[in-house]
C-alpha cells in the first residue's frame, strides 16, 4: 500500500506551479463583448469597439464602458470613486483590437469623429498618430487629464449627453 506521504513532492511540485501561472497573469484588459455587453457606466450597449473602454481593479474584475467619456466619468464622478484601480484602457482608434493605457493616450475631440456619448472623444497611441487624425478631422489634441476636465465639466449636474 502507497503512502499518501510519497505523493506530497508531487502535490508540492503542482502547488508552485499553479502560484506562479496565476502570478504571471497580467491584471491588462480583457475582451468586451460588442453587441452583448452594457456600459458600466450609462448601461447603453456597448456597440463600437473603436470607443468601449474599461477599468480593471487590483483583484482582476473588469469595467467596461461604450465610450471614453463613461470611463472617465465613473472613475471622476461615478461608483469607480471607491475601486481599488489596477488600470484604465482605452482602444487604439486606428488598430483593432489594441489597448492602451488611459494615461499614455493622446486624445482627439472633434466633432467629425462622433463617439457614442456625444463628446466626440477617440484615442490614439502616439501623439503623431492623433495629430494625423486632426489633419483629416480637425479637433484639438487633449491629454487624460484634460480629457477628465471636459467629462466633469459636461457631466457636473448628472445629465450626460
Amino acid at each position: 500500500m502507497k503512502s499518501r506521504f510519497n505523493q506530497a513532492p508531487l502535490y508540492l511540485a503542482g502547488f508552485v506551479v499553479l502560484a506562479l501561472f496565476l502570478s504571471a497573469c497580467e491584471k491588462g484588459p480583457g475582451d468586451i463583448r460588442i453587441g452583448e455587453q452594457e456600459c458600466d457606466h450609462c448601461r447603453m450597449m456597448i456597440s463600437d469597439e473603436r470607443f468601449a473602454a474599461q477599468l480593471i481593479t487590483s483583484h482582476g474584475r473588469q469595467y467596461a464602458f461604450d465610450a471614453i467619456e463613461c470611463l472617465a466619468a465613473y472613475v471622476d464622478i461615478g461608483d469607480g470613486q471607491q475601486l481599488e484601480i489596477e488600470g484604465l484602457w482605452v482602444p487604439d482608434f486606428n488598430t483593432s483590437g489594441n489597448w492602451i493605457p488611459a494615461n499614455e493616450a493622446t486624445y482627439l475631440q472633434s466633432e467629425n469623429i462622433r463617439s457614442p456619448m456625444a463628446l466626440n472623444l477617440s484615442a490614439y497611441q502616439t501623439e503623431d498618430e492623433a495629430e494625423e487624425q486632426r489633419s483629416e478631422f480637425n479637433g484639438s489634441l487633449i491629454d487624460w487629464n484634460e480629457l477628465r476636465s471636459i467629462v466633469q465639466e459636461a457631466w457636473s449636474d448628472g445629465h450626460q449627453h
